[in-house]
């Protein structure tokens, strides 16, 4: 019996010691003088000659819905993001390709770019707020979305990207990738466990609540 537990622990602590981490992104000191030091400049000829462009938008604002919006996510979110894609702990083939080739000085820039670029705001199409955005749900331990996302849904300083005008049917998307640990980038599990326990009628609500405003609406709204 006692060679039993002690063959259980090794084994549990044996699993702990090979487990992937989430990213390989950590914000120590060197690395957030990194990101400080990205060239807006620099970073938005990187977004034309690496076609980021081709999704993304020159300015950070996709026109598919199934793209996601960039523009305003802060520098930090942005590094760690292309960096977990070069590192592979996030999977995108075309978002692999797209930064291989990349130094950690380049990603700065990009990053600084895409941060400076001015976000789209959310439609709020319906007045309706989901109880999620400012409540969460105690009893299946999910925590308020401006507990981390900010207030307006405007993001958090390091790994908490912003929520505000993003595209429904990337929101969506990724809300199941990480459902179903697709993905797997989130420090802690965090969005892993908060995305399981919600139903696809919750998931829907809150890409609604705040997605953006249709590009074609804005452009002409500008021309009035």
């Amino acid at each position: 019996m006692k060679n039993t537990i002690i063959m259980s622990i090794m084994l549990c602590f044996s699993g702990m010691a090979f487990a992937e981490p989430s990213s390989l992104v950590a914000y120590d000191k060197e690395t957030r003088a990194l990101i400080r030091s990205g060239s807006v400049e620099n970073g938005q000829k990187l977004a034309s000659s690496a076609k980021c462009k081709k999704c993304h938008g020159m300015n950070g604002l996709s026109e598919d819905e199934d793209d996601p919006n960039i523009a305003g996510m802060s520098a930090t979110y942005i590094f760690k993001q292309l960096k977990d894609y070069q590192d592979e702990t996030r999977s995108e083939r075309s978002m692999k390709k797209a930064v291989r080739k990349l130094s950690d000085q380049d990603l700065s820039d990009l990053s600084a770019y895409y941060a400076a670029q001015e976000m789209l705001p959310a439609a709020r199409a319906t007045d309706v707020v989901p109880v999620l955005v400012h409540k969460g749900d105690s009893k299946r331990m999910v925590r308020a979305c401006n507990s981390c996302h900010g207030q307006n849904g405007e993001g958090g300083e390091y790994d908490m990207p912003a929520l505000n005008g993003q595209r429904s049917g990337y929101f969506i998307t990724a809300m199941e990738e990480f459902k179903e640990e697709d993905r797997t980038n989130d420090i802690y599990w965090r969005m892993r466990d908060i995305a399981k326990e919600l139903t696809d009628e919750e998931i829907e609500e809150l890409a609604s609540y705040y997605s953006a405003a249709p590009l074609e609406d804005e452009e002409e709204d500008g021309e009035e």
